[in-house]
């Protein structure tokens, strides 16, 4: 079993990015985890090439797009769904866009859409959210306390 979170973009913010190493090595309790930054251009939305790259990420996994317009879940509902799919799929990449998000063209080529809220919020907090719901639905599906 194998997860990755793929960002397009980076965080740059030194804060943030220790609470996300801790994420990670918390994460890797559970599953293969791993963090991905694709450096993408910040002034316009994704082009083909930066698609193509995204993509190739994603070849060998389930692919999620984090999007205003996909499925809401509960903790306990995205935990459900995390033990499933990975149960069958086995791996499982979950994209951020950046500025731009990460654009129709590429989103349309995803398996699954999933929303984290309805709000527009900056990708390192995104992203922040999606790891630590990420670890919460762990944390639920192995009984572990974290989630009380």
């Amino acid at each position: 079993m194998k997860l990755t979170v793929v960002l397009a973009g980076k965080v740059r913010d030194t804060d943030y990015q220790r609470i996300l190493n801790d994420y990670a090595m918390r994460l890797n309790s559970f599953v293969n985890f791993e963090f991905k930054e694709l450096k993408v251009a910040e002034d316009h939305p994704l082009k083909d090439k930066e698609i193509a790259k995204l993509l190739e990420l994603g070849k060998d996994g389930y692919t999620i797009a984090m999007d205003v317009n996909g499925e809401s879940h509960t903790s306990e509902s995205f935990a459900n769904f995390l033990n499933e799919t990975l149960n069958i799929k086995k791996n499982l990449v979950f994209y951020i866009g950046g500025a731009f998000g990460l654009g129709k063209e590429f989103v349309c080529r995803c398996d699954k859409l999933i929303s984290l809220s309805r709000m527009t919020m900056a990708h390192k907090v995104a992203l922040l959210v999606l790891m630590e719901q990420i670890y919460r639905a762990f944390t639920i599906i192995s009984g572990h306390p974290y989630h009380k």
